[in-house]
């Protein structure tokens, strides 16, 4: 037989699986069970409508660094403090310090900013990209 703490090892990890898996399949019961409510109701309101016709949407993924709206709030303040437009690489070295993360690491320097600029994005109507010299740098729109 194999070595005995390697089997220990591997029993408690299947019995953490498993315990797992049977939560999740507990949470998927639950759901069904009230879609079908939710289903139920919809038709009691609007009888024509075909709940399966409705296309599901894909969950948002949050991410951990910022709670809702802390993000663009940030991008205010640091917008706000700089005397000039800057570009998204500015941005997010500052918001990666005010959030005291390191930038050491590569993979969650690239999802951290692409949280950052895709809120930049999001803010069109408040936050605009201006021409520095080759580069295209963000300031805060002027009031009109």
């Amino acid at each position: 037989m194999g070595e005995p703490h390697v089997i220990s090892a591997l029993r408690d990890k299947r019995a953490e699986l498993s315990g797992t898996i049977r939560a999740l399949e507990s949470k998927i019961g639950q759901h069904r069970a009230n879609l079908m409510h939710l289903d139920a109701t919809l038709r009691l309101f609007a009888p024509e409508i075909d709940p399966g016709s409705i296309t599901p949407k894909r969950p948002k993924a949050r991410n951990e660094w910022f709670r809702h709206g802390e993000c663009l709030r940030l991008i205010y303040d640091v917008l706000r403090d700089s005397a000039a437009p800057i570009n998204t690489g500015e941005v997010v070295c500052r918001l990666m310090t005010i959030k005291g993360i390191e930038s050491a690491d590569r993979a969650t320097a690239r999802l951290f900013s692409k949280a950052v600029n895709s809120t930049l994005l999001r803010a069109r109507d408040t936050i605009e990209t201006v021409p520095v010299g080759k580069e295209m740098c963000w300031r805060i729109k002027a009031a009109a």
